[in-house]
């Protein structure tokens, strides 16, 4: 009989941690939940007043023949437009999908050109220090992603600060990492050479039921006029699209450390082939399956000099260049593509033609394929782009 019983608690103990197992699961699914939602919330409410701005600028072109008029609203479409294409950016470097464009770079000049302009805009009343104490200084990255994480750390310290009594430090350290590393949100830290970058304030901490919420996109303990709430979510996928990870120390009325990890780069650079060629013909031939932005991509090559012919679909595109090849200058290929993607038609084209060659455009495009083309030397170009753009990266094919 006493066996039967605690045969029955064992199996009621067991019974118990399952449903608190359940219990955690659920919890974290409905937070993961509440997470997208303010996503999808703070995604409608930007667009939205962008998609009013360009239409109510649009309407207006067509509502007026003052010339000087109508290049003003176009100029604000296209100032709009790009300032939507830094909110599609942010998302995607929050879903860690953002791809770079990584190269070695100086982050001490980083550092210290980002410490000249952040002393200019922050208040005399705070107390700044900044002090590059590591001994190393070349990392792989994106200098732009970098300088603005760091300002995006320092922002968030001032304003957690008490303007009258106020202290910010900035600075670097080396960081030798021997065996894995557990952080703050879980982040681990493997081993390896790093650079840490610390910002560190005596401002009023971070609440505890917040500290793990920090890094969620749109999530803002500011008010509206503070901002958006997608700056740390932003610096947390920057920070891991470049192989490192982030530390947070804080507690309430103790001030907050941010420790960003960075590995040193130390391998050689290894020099691509160069890009620049002699081209005797005019012809381009452009590939991208869709067609209303094939069509305007057509437009800018056309009014840059170019005869286009043009594809919306890469099977089209290849069986046309296995006949034409030697009349084509160079192509401008779509990376995403339904059937073939624009690397594996570029592919096929080195097969007919070994001096192929190629400018990719992109709207999004796989890590893993972004960088492939990156090692190979390829010209990348992100929509959207303007004619400018596009002429400045089809110089650099030329002598």
């Amino acid at each position: 009989m006493l066996m039967i019983e605690e045969q029955e608690i064992e199996e009621q103990k067991i019974e118990d941690v399952n449903n608190e197992n359940m219990k955690q699961i659920a919890k974290v699914q409905s937070e993961k939940m509440e997470a997208l939602g303010q996503l999808a919330g703070g995604i409608a409410h930007d667009f939205n007043n962008q998609l009013m701005s360009i239409i109510g600028n649009a309407t207006m072109i067509q509502k007026t023949d003052d010339l000087a008029r109508i290049k003003e609203y176009a100029e604000r479409i296209i100032h709009i437009s790009q300032s939507t294409s830094n909110l599609t950016k942010k998302i995607l470097m929050f879903s860690k999908k953002e791809s770079s464009i990584n190269k070695p770079i100086n982050l001490k000049s980083v550092m210290d050109n980002m410490y000249k302009m952040i002393d200019s805009i922050i208040s005399k009343e705070i107390e700044l220090s900044y002090s590059y104490g590591a001994m190393n200084k070349v990392i792989l990255g994106d200098e732009s992603q970098i300088e603005s994480s760091i300002i995006n750390l320092i922002l968030n310290s001032k304003d957690s600060l008490d303007d009258s009594f106020g202290k910010i430090q900035i600075g670097t350290e080396d960081s030798v990492v021997i065996s894995e590393m557990v952080l703050s949100h879980g982040e681990i830290l493997k081993p390896g050479t790093y650079i840490k970058i610390y910002v560190k304030d005596n401002g009023v901490g971070i609440r505890e039921e917040v500290l793990d919420k920090i890094f969620e996109p749109y999530f803002t303990t500011k008010n509206k006029t503070k901002g958006t709430g997608l700056g740390l979510s932003v610096v947390f996928g920057t920070v891991k699209s470049h192989s490192g990870a982030i530390n947070v120390k804080s507690k309430t009325n103790s001030g907050t450390t941010f420790e960003v990890f960075l590995p040193v780069y130390k391998k050689t650079v290894k020099q691509n082939e160069s890009l620049q060629k002699e081209i005797e013909s005019n012809i381009i031939m452009l590939v991208d399956d869709d067609i209303n932005v094939l069509d305007i991509e057509a437009e800018m090559l056309e009014d840059l000099g170019y005869d286009v012919i043009k594809f919306d679909s890469p099977m089209m595109a290849l069986e046309y260049y296995n006949e034409n090849n030697s009349k084509i200058a160079f192509s401008v290929i779509d990376i995403s593509m339904p059937v073939m993607t624009g690397n594996k038609l570029f592919e096929y084209m080195k097969e007919v033609n070994e001096n192929s060659f190629a400018i990719f455009i992109t709207g999004y495009a796989q890590q893993t394929e972004y960088e492939e083309l990156k090692k190979n030397g390829s010209i990348i170009i992100e929509k959207p782009f303007t004619s400018e753009e596009l002429s400045t990266h089809i110089a650099k094919i030329y002598i």
